[in-house]
């Protein structure tokens, strides 16, 4: 296998333990009251009412951690030359969160957020632990 095939799936890995981790520890820091409700009609009001908004905050700032390993992960593993593990790393684990969100309903503001928080924040890390190319020429 080579170094870029499994820098892509330990970064997906990876980020998706810590998005399963987060999702965890979001509802142990914000316990809900009542339980889910299983009647598919009911669950979006009960998303937008009954689950605390900073259970969802915590959510999202997983994300944005999940992302930010994944990428360094990856990078790093695939030689920290190529910024395409990385891509499809959190290209992989945002059509994940996408997949997630249709499953559940969730707030339309945590849609545009996981839209907008994987790749800016794998180019973050790409180029914070990128090698640097250096001028030979001084």
């Amino acid at each position: 296998m080579k170094k870029g095939t499994i820098a892509i799936i330990v970064g997906i890995v990876v980020g998706g333990l810590f998005v399963a981790l987060g999702e965890s520890m979001s509802y142990y820091l914000f316990p809900l009251e009542t339980p889910f409700p299983t009647d598919r009609a009911l669950m979006n009001d009960f998303i937008e009412n009954e689950v605390p908004l900073g259970a969802k905050v915590v959510l999202v700032m997983n994300w944005i951690v999940a992302a930010f390993i994944a990428s360094i992960l990856s990078t790093f593993i695939s030689g920290r030359t190529s910024p395409k593990p990385m891509l499809a790393s959190v290209g992989v684990l945002n059509i994940l969160t996408l997949i997630n969100l249709f499953i559940m309903p969730h707030p339309k503001w945590m849609w545009i957020t996981s839209i907008f928080v994987f790749i800016p924040m794998g180019y973050i890390a790409y180029f914070l632990i990128r090698k640097k190319k250096i001028d030979e020429s001084t």
